[in-house]
């Protein structure tokens, strides 16, 4: 479960395609999911990350009450996952962060691979209080490079954790120097569900 919500099947590779965000509304015949698709589509940011550079996926899914003069925050999730290159091990590992608790997803051979995992649909469990009421999700990702302190922080963490070396092979230096260049890199993703009753 991710940011308190459920895998629901696995996605295919989407290394060329265009980032993008999906959000569904809940039907009789199916539940409401998010899906985050193209993560690497970018090839700046495929290179960052084989670089060697951490690359943070920060999520936000709201649930709003829709009517009258305003609508109405009723629940909020948030979590992030981070996936960074490993050149000891030659592989892709991903982590998430929730709520300043880290979580070791697994690595992963290739980079299509772990994208493959970041990219599976996830089904929504933060639900309508007020049957009959209108509503509607956003959906929010922020994608940048991890700060020089976090990688530092995470690195320390993974070393923990798997008794290893250091996550990456780019010195603190070279970092900090190229973190600067990216301080431009941030880059965000929204995106509305249709609105929809609550089942009665």
């Amino acid at each position: 479960m991710v940011g308190g919500l459920l895998v629901v099947r696995s996605a295919p590779s989407l290394a060329q395609r265009r980032t993008q965000l999906e959000v569904t509304a809940p039907s009789a015949a199916a539940p409401s999911t998010v899906t985050a698709i193209g993560l690497f589509g970018d090839p700046d940011t495929r290179e960052l990350v084989r670089s060697g550079f951490p690359l943070s996926l920060k999520f936000r899914l709201e649930l709003w009450r829709s009517g009258g003069l305003f609508n109405d925050l009723e629940g909020r999730q948030e979590w992030e996952l981070t996936i960074v290159y490993d050149p000891s091990a030659q592989r892709y590992r991903v982590v998430r962060r929730q709520g300043g608790r880290l979580e070791d997803l697994g690595s992963f051979a290739t980079l299509a691979t772990a994208q493959s995992v970041l990219e599976r649909p996830l089904r929504i469990t933060l639900l309508p209080a007020r049957e009959g009421s209108r509503y509607y999700y956003n959906f929010a990702l922020v994608m940048e490079a991890l700060s020089v302190s976090d990688m530092d922080k995470l690195e320390q963490w993974l070393r923990g954790v798997r008794g290893g070396t250091a996550a990456t092979a780019v010195s603190s230096g070279v970092r900090t120097l190229m973190l600067r260049m990216l301080g431009g890199e941030r880059r965000s993703f929204e995106r509305r569900s249709p609105t929809f009753t609550a089942a009665r």
